[in-house]
């Protein structure tokens, strides 16, 4: 009997998507119209959920502040940094290839679900995968490992057959929270060091399918 193809899950911005300018330009504008200290390079901040980096950026404020900062961003967001981002060379013959050979294809993402969608029916890609998930204002927690674990459970997945494909520190330590195999994107935006946590790295794209046969193949 085949054995069936690995779930491939993957992170937004940094792995499918060069997000940066437009998330990096709605900061900078916060960060200038609330007067706030100079954070120093603003790269960090893209890949952590939004509330994670409001508590860097306001660390004496109050809860009712930061959500107000996450709004004013996410206003800037949607109005015009969510259209600054284009899809990095090899994504989408890679996600056509791999949906041809009948991969199941997820997408699994701290951005807010509607950006998320937005983004991929913006560059035609929405078709590809299976389910699109990202984070939304009533879930309870706002944790990469949550949004994976909920993933899993609803699309009725096995751990031990899936991988998460992503870039950041957040993507690799979601995947070791629920069992999951994780490929590190290597030309997103992760510093080498976090690649150490991944069970696999690809420089390219289009290394991407030969990583993820070796790695499912040995397992």
């Amino acid at each position: 009997m085949p054995t069936p193809h690995p779930a491939l899950i993957f992170d937004l911005d940094g792995t499918l998507t060069d997000s940066k300018p437009g998330i990096l330009a709605c900061l900078d504008k916060v960060i200038r119209a609330w007067n706030l200290s100079d954070p120093g390079p603003l790269d960090h901040f893209v890949g952590p959920p939004v509330e994670e980096w409001t508590v860097e950026l306001l660390p004496h404020g109050s809860e009712a502040d930061r959500v107000k900062l996450a709004s004013d961003y996410r206003a800037c967001y949607g109005s015009e940094g969510w259209s600054n981002n284009s899809v990095f060379p090899g994504i989408r013959k890679l996600l056509t290839d791999l949906h041809s050979q009948g991969y199941p294809l997820y997408v699994c993402t701290s951005k807010q679900q509607h950006f998320a969608v937005r983004i991929l029916d913006l560059f035609e890609l929405s078709s590809l995968f299976t389910a699109i998930y990202g984070d939304k204002a009533e879930y309870p927690t706002h944790g990469k490992a949550d949004l994976l674990a909920l993933l899993i459970q609803e699309q009725n997945l096995n751990p031990e057959q899936a991988w998460m494909i992503g870039d950041r520190i957040h993507d690799f330590e979601a995947a070791r929270a629920n069992q999951v195999r994780c490929l590190a994107a290597a030309w997103g935006y992760g510093p080498p060091e976090e690649w150490a946590l991944a069970d696999a790295i690809a420089a390219t794209p289009a290394q991407v399918a030969d990583r993820l046969c070796i790695g499912f193949f040995l397992r």
